[in-house]
């Protein structure tokens, strides 16, 4: 393997110098260094090395060349505390598994049924937010209420013969727990004291509530004669192909709470942003609007309809493309490896 030394950001101050600075602000540190110290450095991290790239380059090596050299950064073992071992989290013969099972709930005929709840449910905020601006209402804030927006949606299209309460009991456990495990993430030097402090306690009897509380739900529906078709029902009837087997109840409990905290944070994210832009450049609003007017004349619409809102599509990758909601993913070097010249050792974290 070739010598050539990779540049390194050491930061500043003696306690975990780099380390602490990338933590508090991933995002931010990650753009001023792309521009101070290149597209591809390192990071002293807590004992171990972290590989920080904007690299097209390193991304496609890490990613699809040798992706079978690289699993999942060491951040996705504390997101397995909240999420179990969902499809987010898990890897290897055991996530390929669980994918082809749960597939077949997002093929267009699964989703025509759930698109109208989102539409009912969006078309309700829509009323609600004139009712706002009629009353003189008039600075919104829109990352709270897309949040809020989105748990409703994903809660009522997972969960949807729970009770309003349920749904808001499942919400703020999930929460509770996401909140923990991102301490636990960007505060990995603390992790030992919330053994001592009860945080961590407090976590795990909420996880068991939580627990206690899915696995009702889903007892309660295996008992329904005429179940709903919603998400819980696509989990509860999938199949592996090869040996006919459902998912396991926790199986089932980690692929509904992956399913909620995959698709309502990220979704109130990309929302939020895109009505930023949206009213930010008055001219691309009103060509949308132009659009959604003259497909729908009005009306509700239906999973068909987005086939005829090309421009709104366009402004919504555009939006993700600018601000995406997941912009980085963490891997790990599985065995030594070499990119671009640079030796690359067992164990190394990336973050791309």
């Amino acid at each position: 393997m070739s010598d050539r030394k990779l540049p390194v950001y050491r930061g500043k101050g003696w306690f975990f110098p780099g380390s602490r600075e990338f933590l508090a602000d991933p995002l931010h540190f990650t753009v001023r260094e792309a521009e101070r110290t290149g597209d591809f450095y390192r990071v002293p991290f807590f004992g171990r090395q972290l590989y920080i790239s904007t690299n097209l380059e390193v991304i496609r090596h890490v990613l699809q060349v040798n992706h079978r050299n690289y699993s999942k950064s060491p951040a996705y073992h504390q997101l397995r505390l909240a999420l179990g071992n969902g499809l987010v989290t898990s890897e290897g013969d055991f996530w390929r598994r669980q994918r082809r099972m749960a597939q077949p709930g997002f093929y267009k005929a699964a989703l025509t049924g759930l698109f109208d709840t989102m539409a009912r449910l969006g078309e309700a905020y829509c009323e609600k937010l004139s009712e706002r601006l009629a009353a003189g209402e008039t600075t919104f804030d829109f990352s709270p209420e897309m949040m809020k927006l989105t748990a409703d949606i994903v809660l009522r299209t997972l969960f949807s013969t729970a009770s309003l309460e349920g749904q808001q009991r499942i919400y703020g456990l999930i929460m509770e727990a996401q909140e923990y495990v991102m301490y636990r993430t960007t505060h990995p030097y603390l992790i030992p004291f919330t053994y001592i402090n009860g945080r961590h306690r407090h976590f795990l009897r909420g996880k068991a509530s939580f627990d206690s509380l899915i696995n009702s739900m889903i007892a309660e529906r295996r008992r329904l004669d005429a179940p709903p078709a919603d998400l819980l029902q696509m989990l509860l009837m999938a199949r592996d192909e090869e040996t006919g087997e459902g998912m396991s109840e926790t199986q089932l409990r980690d692929e509904a709470i992956t399913l909620f905290a995959a698709g309502h944070e990220t979704s109130a994210n990309a929302l939020a942003w895109t009505f930023h832009l949206l009213a930010t450049h008055p001219g691309h609003l009103a060509r949308l609007q132009a659009e959604v007017d003259e497909a729908l004349n009005g009306r509700t619409p239906t999973l068909d309809d987005l086939s005829h809102l090309p421009y709104t599509r366009q402004v919504i990758d555009e939006a993700m493309r600018l601000y995406p909601p997941a912009y980085a993913v963490g891997r790990q070097a599985d065995a030594t490896d070499e990119i671009l010249g640079y030796r690359i050792p067992r164990k190394a974290i990336f973050f791309l």
